[in-house]
């Protein structure tokens, strides 16, 4: 039997509409979901936005890069790689981030992404993106 740290991993790194079946393996049924684009609470709410970003992308995967545990808590780096046909041409991109689970009765009851969401959008869109990576620029000099 997997932990549910491998169920975790196995389940992003093949992330696909198929194994949204798998949600309920590894979230609890009232889990609560929060990242910079939403928060989303219940499995069916999570499963709705998954199935939306996947119908969405041309390719969505990840690389769990490091995944620290302890009894209740675990923290889980990632890579995100992905296509969106009007997102930076249409071709891949990657953007890093890390999630916060907690853990109750062996299942996911929270969990909290965080990552830039202008990098993984509003770069990328032609005007928006020159301004956003131009300001960036500014703020560190």
């Amino acid at each position: 039997m997997q932990s549910l740290s491998q169920n975790f991993r196995t389940f992003y790194e093949q992330l696909s509409v198929q194994s949204l079946t798998e949600l309920d393996r590894i979230y609890a049924q009232d889990v609560e979901f929060i990242d910079p684009v939403g928060t989303h609470f219940g499995l069916k709410s999570l499963h709705s936005y998954f199935l939306n970003l996947l119908k969405a992308c041309q390719d969505c995967r990840f690389e769990l890069t490091c995944v620290d545990e302890t009894e209740h808590f675990h923290y889980v780096s990632w890579l995100m790689h992905y296509r969106h046909p009007r997102i930076n041409g249409g071709r891949t991109v990657q953007l890093s981030g890390i999630s916060q689970l907690r853990i109750e009765q062996g299942k996911i009851c929270y969990q909290r992404d965080y990552y830039d969401l202008g990098a993984m959008l509003y770069e990328h869109v032609p005007l928006l993106g020159r301004l956003i990576v131009w300001m960036k620029g500014r703020l560190k000099a």
